[in-house]
């Protein structure tokens, strides 16, 4: 599978949960100068393009 392909299928199931939007570019730049290096690249479009949050392995957070 692509990444375009895993955002894509994040996006449609991300639809179907009430999550937050997404992240804005600027706070993603600032949590990369914060730790000292650049996210996961697939990581960092699942933030800015699906959602800033609210999903993972557990499940939407309450």
């Amino acid at each position: 599978m692509t990444d375009d392909e895993l955002i894509a299928a994040a996006r449609s199931h991300a639809g179907d949960e009430e999550l937050p939007g997404p992240a804005a570019s600027e706070d993603v730049a600032a949590v990369e100068r914060a730790v000292g290096h650049e996210m996961p690249r697939l990581l960092k479009r699942v933030y800015l393009e699906v959602s800033n949050g609210g999903f993972g392995p557990w499940g939407p957070c309450p």
